[in-house]
């Protein structure tokens, strides 16, 4: 199937590929298939497969915060079908400024995939000690 992306143009992409987001995410209701692209080494796009402007830079939070944790309620990975911890995938919206160097992650509501069933989330906890605008590189790093 060929599908219109924001990034890479048309994309042919294998349908077994489709991440479906049964509820949309926040604010996109209408936006329920989805693709993981890669974009660099640390970045991928999920890009909507229903509408071409749909497009969010995401991240392992792994990558940029080695103490990140979530910890998922039973009835969210339920409705996910998540029977092991293997089979997720974490990913964070990265908000892409200019300088890189502002850049911010949203820690806060992470996109959970279950990378067997192709279906996936956001979760946005009732009480987080994390930020919707995490800075990706540390005041430390931006001064050196």
């Amino acid at each position: 199937m060929n599908i219109q992306t924001k990034y890479f143009g048309v994309q042919e992409i294998d349908r077994a590929e489709l991440i479906t987001f049964s509820s949309g995410l926040p604010g996109f209701p209408d936006d329920r298939r989805f693709i993981l692209q890669p974009f660099g080494e640390a970045f991928s796009v999920l890009q909507s497969a229903d509408h071409v402007n749909v497009a969010f830079i995401v991240t392992s939070p792994f990558l940029f915060f080695e103490n990140y944790s979530v910890d998922l309620p039973e009835h969210f990975t339920g409705r996910l079908a998540i029977t092991s911890e293997k089979d997720v995938s974490i990913q964070v919206i990265v908000n892409v400024c200019r300088p890189f160097a502002l850049s911010t992650a949203n820690l806060k509501a992470p996109v959970v995939i279950n990378r067997v069933k192709k279906t996936g989330a956001q979760y946005i906890a009732d009480h987080s000690p994390y930020s919707l605008h995490e800075p990706l590189v540390s005041a430390a790093e931006q001064r050196a």
